[in-house]
């Protein structure tokens, strides 16, 4: 792993944890045992940082995804490993992480929601080949679907609003989640479901 390499995954994982406002330049040496000077070297300011550790997430993000679905059965299962490993970062992730990115790096903001689109022809794309496989009822516009459940995905990143009702983000996302595919599912994805939700919930005892 290079130098570049290394001080990228180091800081991702400070900037999921602590967000992008608490983390330091000093904080991103110290845990990458380097020097601030050859930090600096690397990458000349925060900003610059926060940015290529943002593409690198994406892309290692995109290749985690793509490596399940290749491995899957079928896209339902793959979408339930993509939803545990959501579920597993939005865990360990600063709730003000991307209220920080907006209100500090609005450029930034701008380019991840560039990103947001291929995430959500990505997944129209998933659920039409669902409906191939019997899973997704075939009378709705994968397009809007996607769309209308990253929407409500990025209530996830309101801070406040959560707050204000006392509901923990990963219980909105289990709901929201699951109650999306149950929406769009045939009798046949419904009871695939909820055979998935049988046997995560018997691993979790």
């Amino acid at each position: 792993m290079s130098t570049q390499e290394h001080i990228l995954d180091e800081a991702s994982k400070l900037l999921a944890r602590v967000g992008p406002q608490s983390m330091t330049m000093d904080m991103v040496a110290r845990n990458c045992g380097i020097s601030k000077r050859t930090l600096y070297e690397t990458f000349p300011d925060k900003r610059t940082l926060i940015k290529e550790c943002i593409d690198a997430n994406h892309q290692r993000q995109d290749a985690e995804v793509r490596a399940i679905f290749d491995s899957s059965s079928n896209c339902y299962d793959a979408l339930f490993k993509v939803y545990q490993r959501v579920r597993d970062y939005l865990r360990e992730s600063s709730l003000n992480y991307v209220d920080e990115i907006r209100r500090l790096y609005p450029e930034i903001f701008v380019h991840q929601q560039e990103q947001e689109k291929q995430f959500v022809l990505g997944l129209s794309q998933v659920l039409k080949k669902a409906q191939t496989e019997g899973h997704v009822v075939n009378v709705i516009n994968t397009d809007i679907a996607a769309f209308l459940f990253l929407s409500t995905m990025r209530n996830l990143h309101r801070s406040d609003r959560l707050q204000s009702y006392g509901f923990d983000r990963v219980d909105v996302f289990d709901g929201a989640f699951v109650n999306f595919l149950r929406g769009i599912a045939t009798p046949e994805g419904i009871d695939y479901i909820d055979t998935l939700l049988h046997a995560r919930n018997r691993q979790n005892l």
